[in-house]
């Protein structure tokens, strides 16, 4: 497969890189951003808010800020969600719950336990009518859902965001996956041909390891922390860093993503 393609919205919410500035300040070496946090989402209500879990939290914080980025409202796109291990803070609770006492599990946090509750509060909050998806590549989630995407933007005219997410782990639950920062990017991607792109790129099918430029020591430990953050070298080519990204991936093809001409 090869597609060109624009993007037009981009948005980052973990500790330290709030958003697309601080991305943008960690990337010419300023560093992180001392105590720097999302703002609430404005798409949920209070009461949605405090009954919303955490990879709801997480995933909208960087989604709203590629949507009003693109200049869309966030009902405007289809939209890719993906995450290797969905919310873990409930996953926890579910487990412990269980074991020690059943009787007393919640029924808006079990409610809240399956894979798609992020994208099922992003389809209530934005309004969405158009497809909404939930996806989960475990490790190689970043990729699937870049896969994903290009695969809904190649089928149709119509924007397409994509949102890669992963909470850090709870409980006996960071054995398996021992994150220390949750992380979460989004992408608003178009066909080719937009008048005023934030990038213009080309995606290409791999088998090649992955690779990109030197990013500053901060960014490089967080794509090791987290598997959701393997987005963060794309989202630097994405800011003007490098020319190619290599986006691999151990359970079917990567992507070489490149810079096209405008």
């Amino acid at each position: 497969m090869s597609l060109r393609f624009d993007v037009i919205g981009a948005g980052i919410a973990t500790s330290g890189l709030p958003d697309w500035p601080a991305l943008q300040a960690a990337l010419d070496g300023r560093g992180l951003a001392e105590d720097g946090k999302s703002p609430p989402s404005a798409l949920l209500s209070p009461r949605e808010r405090r009954r919303a879990p955490r990879a709801a939290k997480l995933s909208f914080a960087a989604a709203e800020q590629a949507c009003a980025m693109a200049g869309l409202k966030p009902a405007e796109p289809v939209a890719v969600f993906s995450s290797g291990m969905g919310d873990l803070d409930i996953t926890d609770y579910m487990c412990r719950t269980l074991k020690e006492h059943p009787e007393l599990l919640s029924p808006t946090r079990f409610h809240n336990s399956v894979h798609n509750a992020a994208s099922g509060y992003w389809s209530i909050g934005a309004g969405a009518t158009g497809d909404v998806t939930a996806i989960s590549g475990w490790r190689d989630s970043a990729t699937a859902g870049l896969l994903e995407a290009l695969a809904r933007l190649n089928d149709a005219d119509h924007p397409v965001l994509l949102v890669v997410y992963d909470d850090l782990a709870q409980g006996p639950m960071r054995s398996l996956w021992p994150t220390e920062h949750a992380f979460s990017g989004a992408l608003v991607l178009t066909r080719a041909g937009h008048s005023k792109p934030l990038a213009r790129l080309t995606a290409d099918t791999s088998n090649a390891p992955e690779q990109h430029d030197a990013l500053p020591d901060e960014l490089t430990a967080r794509i090791a922390d987290n598997p959701a953050a393997r987005l963060l070298p794309l989202l630097a080519l994405i800011a003007g860093k490098g020319a190619q990204v290599t986006l691999a991936s151990e359970q079917g093809p990567g992507l070489r993503i490149s810079r096209a001409e405008t």
